[in-house]
């Protein structure tokens, strides 16, 4: 039982990791143009399942992707309620 209980938590725990490095890789590509607050903002209103096709959008200034487009688009509509 200890051994299925630390599994679980060890799922949750990487789960939770890879989360945070999204939001970093997000805060880090907003950042090159944004302010803090405003992409603190932004981070906090971007659905989850949009995040990492809105930073691999942001990365890249042409040639995307429909889903990196969706991505954008959530990035841009969550900018526009933080002003």
């Amino acid at each position: 039982m200890r051994l299925v209980s630390f599994g679980l938590a060890f799922c949750a725990l990487a789960a939770g990791l890879s989360t945070a490095v999204r939001a970093d890789d997000f805060m880090t590509e907003c950042l090159v143009t944004g302010s803090q607050k405003m992409c603190e903002c932004m981070s906090g209103k971007l659905p989850a399942d949009k995040r990492a096709a809105a930073v691999a959008g942001m990365r890249k200034s042409s040639t995307l992707s429909q889903e990196q487009m969706q991505g954008l688009d959530a990035v841009v509509i969550a900018q526009a309620s933080c002003m």
